[in-house]
């Protein structure tokens, strides 16, 4: 063995020393960097859930995938039901609305609307001769007008959000199915209605997006019943509360879930075809009225028209 002189001993001190303090300064930025990385996802997760504003009032957080990238949509202090709120968001993001504006925007938009259902009115009162001469008449038009125009994106937006919700409850069988076979493979229903998501996409995107908000409430909710019955609040349809409900109740008693789902996505299926037939069965009685006013005179002019041609000429000759 070589001797070890006192400069040998100070330089392998040394780097024995700097490894030490590369050691440590790695650590410490790996571990910072672990717990960044699971604060942002944590924030991720509650933020598509709910949070609150700084003024304490309720914030709907909406996540809404646009051109292949989810977007979060944040929709604050509107006097209006969530459901509404929450379609007002996508709405207006996907006509390019930037997502911390919607509130903004769609409070123009009412207000646009109502100038001019109001502009409108004063606009054609003034060219009526009643209305003309008395300028508070006018105006009590102009306003009556003024507040129809205030509230009729709220009732087209209501409209929207019932044809949303049946869109959704309309690929609920299909999602079912789906599920089935992904717990059949062994995945749980957190990780189920992860993987379907990305296959119910492009088939049934409004319960894909609902399946989105509801995954994400498995993963930050305490409690499964809670982030299901949020479902059936979103998707207020008769077919999706009773689902939550037969899935509350395997969870909860733990029967197989699998079973479950398949008897569920059966007895949808039959449902929606007991409501084909009822709406078959009644298509006799709603054509009665239109044939009565548009088939019927055809088939009456085209019958008795000859005749009744006929026997015009023969009264013309007879004069």
């Amino acid at each position: 063995m070589w001797p070890l002189t006192s400069g040998s001993v100070v330089a392998i001190n040394s780097l024995i020393l700097i490894g030490a303090v590369v050691l440590l300064v790695g650590g410490v930025a790996l571990i910072t960097s672990g717990a960044r990385l699971r604060r942002r996802a944590a924030a991720r997760r509650v933020d598509q859930v709910q949070a609150a504003s700084p003024g304490g009032k309720a914030v709907q957080l909406h996540r809404l995938a646009v051109a292949g990238r989810d977007v979060l949509v944040r929709v604050e202090g509107q006097n209006m039901p969530a459901q509404q709120q929450r379609e007002a968001a996508r709405r207006l993001v996907r006509l390019g609305v930037p997502a911390r504006h919607v509130t903004v925007a769609y409070t123009l938009l009412r207000v646009l609307v109502a100038l001019a259902f109001g502009g409108v009115a004063l606009y054609l009162g003034g060219h009526v001769t009643t209305l003309a001469g008395s300028h508070a008449l006018l105006l009590m038009v102009a306003g009556a007008f003024g507040v129809v125009g205030w509230y009729l994106p709220r009732f087209f937006l209501s409209r929207m959000v019932k044809g949303h919700a049946k869109a959704a409850a309309a690929g609920l069988p299909d999602a079912l199915e789906l599920l089935v076979v992904c717990v059949e493979a062994g995945l749980s229903l957190e990780d189920g209605i992860d993987r379907i998501i990305g296959e119910l996409q492009h088939s049934q995107p409004a319960l894909a997006e609902e399946l989105a908000l509801t995954s994400a409430d498995l993963k930050i909710l305490p409690s499964r019943d809670q982030a299901l019955a949020n479902l059936a609040a979103r998707v207020d349809i008769p077919s999706v509360r009773s689902v939550v409900s037969t899935l509350s109740q395997t969870l909860r008693y733990g029967t197989p879930l699998a079973q479950a789902m398949r008897v569920v996505a059966a007895d949808m299926r039959t449902e929606a075809l007991i409501n084909l037939e009822e709406r078959a069965n009644r298509l006799p009685a709603i054509m009665t009225v239109p044939m009565m006013l548009f088939i019927m005179p055809t088939i009456f002019l085209i019958v008795g028209g000859p005749a009744i041609l006929t026997l015009l000429d023969i009264m013309r000759q007879r004069r």
